[in-house]
């Protein structure tokens, strides 16, 4: 019968050996989790056009549905990308991410408009579609962090 006193090559040991390496694992997985979402949080913002800035400053992140509530003008620039940084460090393996920008013309600038606004003026408007070509790379992007987490931490 064998003996289980806990010292490598016994059950006990197998099973702290086991224990101990899935919860690298975890960690691990929720780092680069974590880098993915990083990752694609900063090509998203830097793909986003420019005119005066205020688009890609209204570019908020939440985490399973917590989004900042509030007027527009609360949030935007330094602030939305400190709050990234908070959200993004306490994230865990299972969690919802939302971007959402919070500028009210985000949407006729990604996709377009032709018409008359509220205000009477025709448009006629052509969209950039940047939301969509950077989540055409959401795969790769979260492949990159995960492969820049690999290799640094390879032994």
């Amino acid at each position: 019968m064998a003996r289980i006193n806990g010292s490598v090559g016994t059950s006990r040991g197998f099973l702290a050996s086991v224990n101990k390496w899935t919860k690298a694992t975890k960690e691990r997985s929720e780092e680069a989790f974590q880098m993915g979402v990083l990752d694609f949080y900063l090509a998203l913002r830097d793909a986003t056009p420019i005119l005066s800035g205020n688009l890609r400053a209204s570019l908020t992140l939440g985490k399973n549905g917590d989004l900042p509530a509030g007027p527009y003008g609360e949030y935007g620039g330094v602030y939305n990308d400190t709050r990234a940084l908070d959200v993004i460090s306490g994230l865990k393996l299972g969690d919802r991410i939302n971007m959402v920008y919070a500028a009210p013309y985000a949407r006729r600038q990604n996709y377009g408009f032709t018409g008359i606004d509220s205000l009477g003026r025709f448009y006629n408007q052509a969209g950039k579609f940047w939301i969509e070509g950077v989540g055409s790379q959401y795969r790769s992007i979260m492949r990159k962090a995960a492969t820049r987490l690999r290799n640094s931490t390879a032994i």
